[in-house]
């Protein structure tokens, strides 16, 4: 038997359009992966990607008839002062049971084609800087450090600012 880290990612699982019935499917893999159970949170991210996007991007992988992993991205045309359309991954999740089988580089595979065809001329995601082995993929598909750089401050007013 062919081993499954070799294969191209196209042979590995099938890549369809995420469905609103997935949703049960990627809080499962999600909370397996982060030890949370975010139902409500998928449940809103589901809807904005399926309903209020212009175009759907979002993707599940299917092995033997199972969704085994998702990427929910957006597609921006301008955003931050640019005008080039860019891409977003805003979540990717991988089954744990058929991890390091190019599941995640499948759906990586499809959405850089489909979100290219559409003119998308860059992809942006965030990780967690402690978040090796998804910092590591992310490096392995060609991601790479900004020129931007993500800034974030409380929201609690009584911390004195400098």
């Amino acid at each position: 038997m062919k081993d499954l880290i070799d294969e191209s990612p196209a042979e590995v699982a099938t890549i369809r359009s995420l469905r609103q019935e997935d949703v049960d499917q990627v809080v499962k893999i999600d909370a397996a992966s982060t030890g949370r159970h975010r139902p409500r949170y998928f449940e809103l991210m589901l809807q904005r990607a399926l309903k209020f996007a212009g175009l759907q991007v979002s993707l599940v992988a299917e092995m033997d008839g199972r969704v085994v992993g998702y990427l929910i991205g957006s597609l921006f045309y301008g955003e931050y002062g640019l005008i080039e359309p860019s891409a977003s991954i805003d979540a990717i999740g991988v089954a744990d049971d058929v991890r390091r089988q190019r599941v995640a580089h499948a759906l990586m595979s499809e959405f850089r084609e489909n979100v290219g065809a559409i003119g998308a001329t860059s992809i942006r995601t965030e990780a967690n800087w402690d978040h090796f082995d998804l910092l590591a993929f992310l490096a392995s598909e060609g991601f790479s450090p900004s020129r931007r750089l993500c800034l974030e401050t409380s929201v609690d007013i009584t911390k004195p600012r400098v």
